[in-house]
C-alpha cells in the first residue's frame, strides 16, 4: 500500500513538471534556431493551440 501511494504521488508530481519550451514562429525559424543550438526540431501535428 505505501508502495502505491508513493508511486501516485510521484505520478502527480510529474504531471506538473513541463521540460518543454515550444517555440512560436516560422518552421525556417525553428530549423536555424535548432542549426545554432545544435539540436533536433520536432514538429507538432496534433495540437489544440
Amino acid at each position: 500500500m505505501k508502495k502505491i501511494l508513493i508511486l501516485l504521488m510521484v505520478l502527480v508530481l510529474a504531471s506538473f513538471a513541463s521540460a518543454q519550451n515550444w517555440f512560436k514562429g516560422s518552421l525556417d525559424q525553428a530549423i536555424a534556431k535548432a542549426k545554432v543550438e545544435n539540436k533536433l526540431v520536432l514538429v507538432d501535428f496534433y495540437s489544440y493551440t
